[in-house]
């Protein structure tokens, strides 16, 4: 049974294997008494493949706890592994690496295979099992039998994001699904994959775990059963909840105890001690251009596993990059291994961390697992910090994006030993636990920003007419940004009279800046962190910028995870120009006369901080009783906006 603690997890070696010059990465779980069945774990493609790593590590932590041995891995070119995705023969070297990987668990002491695949792992699973006749069993998951019909489901969710188109000379030649690429030949290769013209059985034994919300795969059982392969069939629910984006995602508990109870029957005899010799390399080295990059398995604590990419020669600058949100440290689109492998090739030691409790790092002590913004981040970033430093690197750079970006920000705030901070796309500057998401500063910065937009669409005032838009959400969001509006203006007020304020993000800029850090934006053109910093920051942001202390970048079609290819390019450039400390452009508006600081009107601006100051409390005041001229004074509070400027 899976659970959502992981301290019970199965010992797990990470390490490397395969051929040196194009080795796959993975993690093999050994029992410590084994039924001598080896369960080789296919993962689905892409952004699936993303979402689906955590239930695929709880699958494998069971098998291992029920007798078996257990290996995940990433496919040639994917995840941590060697490779890209348009390198050519995507498809056989997906197969090869199967092939690689069966053999690794036999080392570690299985007798018997089963290879259990999801989605196009599961159409992998099969067809390497078909060219091979040592396989035991085969578990297909939400498999799709036919190469061209997985392909078309994936053309439809590309079209279903409704991303920004690229703009003229950014066109990408290859296709892209969720972030991901598919090149011409790979796509051809996966569309003739077809299991029910398959005339080789692929195992004895088949499981098909159908999902629940779909008609099941009764063509390609009887077409199995015809070969003949015992096929078990089963319609369970959880693949739906197992794919969801990273940070809601569900264990699927029937699938994984069915998965290994399947790989659990072909066990014979007692079970007997097993092997633990290591069977994994700890390190590989890519060829990058005239050099080579060697990137290691590392745990940088306890807790907290990574990914460290070094260069050639001695690093004295470390680039530590931050999970976003619950994606594992591949980042979004696996953006962060090139931009590790990039780094390292540039001289840097670059480190992809799993903070703890995410990936395949372990929580620590009260926490729990898959959880985004917990309160020992910051204990996450001084261990990698500490690891770097013994490593040799003199200058530190830590970067994230989304909770990641946040987390750069706390810990440099915290006083760690961070010379650059590079904040990609961050939803939130002071986080609150449980707070609802609804009026979260982010969210209402979006739907403002939309809403500004909708007033001049003739199609938005028709809907409105028709009584299709929620008028409470609209004022629910007006409501909060001009409440945004009181208390950001306020903050201001209060900054340029040097009193101190809790949870300012003006004050911290100031702060971090004064400490010499190099405080490095970069946003995608609309999301909502570029007005957040600026309305929380406000002047702040502005005066840093025109001394160098901070700058911003903007990428323009982007989303919040960088999804279209074509933005991959800009993204990756503007990363690795702020951990330099480049500078950015910033748009400042030039200083007008009537700006000029007059001493002679400060009296005049002390009364309109108590009026903003009153406002303000309007907001959170008991009204049971006030008298008329009470609530006149509050009411009229907004003035103090416009009269201190």
């Amino acid at each position: 049974m899976s659970t959502a603690a992981v301290d019970s997890r199965s010992p797990a070696e990470a390490g490397y294997f395969g051929p040196p010059e194009r080795a796959r990465f993975g993690w093999l779980h050994r029992p410590a008494t084994s039924a001598r069945v080896g369960v080789v774990i296919v993962p689905p493609f892409g952004y699936e493949a993303v979402c689906a790593a955590r239930s695929l590590r709880h699958l494998a932590d069971d098998a291992a706890r029920a007798g078996l041995i257990a290996l995940r891995f990433d496919p040639d070119g994917t995840g941590d592994s060697a490779g890209d995705d348009l390198d050519p023969a995507r498809l056989e070297h997906w197969l090869d690496s199967i092939d690689d990987a069966c053999a690794l668990v036999r080392r570690a002491g299985a007798e018997r295979i089963v290879l259990a695949g999801v989605r196009l792992g599961a159409l992998l699973a099969a067809t390497c099992a078909a060219r091979r006749d040592d396989i035991a069993g085969v578990v297909a998951i939400a498999a799709v039998p036919t190469g061209k019909a997985l392909l078309r489901e994936g053309s439809a969710l590309q079209l279903a994001l409704g991303l920004a188109p690229p703009p003229p000379g950014a066109e990408m030649r290859e296709r892209e699904v969720v972030g991901f690429a598919i090149s011409d030949e790979t796509w051809e290769a996966i569309g003739a994959l077809d299991m029910k013209a398959s005339t080789r059985a692929p195992a004895p034994r088949m499981l098909l775990i159908d999902r629940d919300d779909r008609p099941p795969n009764d063509a390609w059982a009887a077409h199995l059963r015809a070969l003949p392969v015992e096929v078990t069939q089963l319609r369970l629910p959880g693949y739906v909840d197992m794919t969801l984006d990273p940070h809601r995602t569900v264990v699927p508990t029937a699938i994984i105890e069915a998965t290994v109870a399947f790989a659990r029957s072909f066990a014979s005899g007692g079970d007997a001690p097993a092997p633990m010799e290591p069977v994994l390399r700890k390190s590989m080295s890519i060829r990058r251009g005239a050099a080579d990059v060697r990137e290691e398995a590392v745990w940088l604590d306890p807790h907290l596993f990574a990914i460290a990419a070094r260069p050639a020669a001695a690093p004295t600058r470390a680039v530590i990059l931050l999970n976003a949100g619950a994606v594992g440290r591949i980042g979004p689109n696996r953006l962060y291994v090139e931009l590790c492998r990039r780094f390292a090739d540039e001289g840097a030691l670059a480190i992809r961390c799993d903070l703890s409790g995410i990936g395949d790092s372990l929580p620590r002590e009260g926490e729990n697992e898959n959880v985004v913004y917990h309160g020992r981040a910051i204990d996450d970033v001084a261990a990698a910090v500490r690891w770097a430093q013994a490593a040799g690197a003199r200058e530190i750079v830590v970067a994230g994006l989304c909770s990641g970006a946040y987390h750069a920000l706390r810990a440099a705030l915290a006083g760690l030993p961070i010379d650059t901070i590079v904040v990609i796309n961050p939803l939130t500057f002071h986080y609150v636990p449980g707070a609802p998401l609804d009026v979260a500063a982010f969210r209402i910065t979006a739907d403002a920003a939309r809403y500004r937009k909708s007033v001049t669409s003739g199609a938005s005032w028709r809907k409105l007419l028709r009584g299709e838009v929620k008028l409470s959400r609209i004022a629910t969001v007006l409501w909060h940004s001009v409440r945004g509006r009181v208390v950001n203006t306020a903050k201001n007020v209060l900054r340029a009279l040097h009193v101190p304020l809790r949870d300012d993000l003006g004050s911290e800029l100031d702060t971090l800046a004064r400490r010499g850090v190099a405080i490095r934006f970069v946003f995608a053109d609309e999301d909502p962190g570029r007005a957040m910093l600026h309305d929380e920051g406000g002047p702040v942001v502005e005066r840093l910028a025109a001394r160098g202390k901070l700058a911003i970048r903007t990428i323009g079609g982007a989303d919040h995870t960088f999804t279209p290819r074509w933005t991959h390019a800009a993204l990756l450039d503007a990363v690795r120009g702020a951990a330099s400390r480049e500078q950015a452009d910033v748009a400042l508006p030039p200083e007008k006369p009537s700006q000029r600081h007059v001493r002679a009107l400060d009296g005049l601006r002390g009364i309109a901080i108590l009026l903003v100051l009153l406002h303000g409390f309007d907001m959170i005041r008991d009204t049971n009783g006030a008298s008329r001229a009470v609530d006149l004074l509050f009411d009229l509070g907004w003035v103090g906006v416009q009269l201190f400027f």
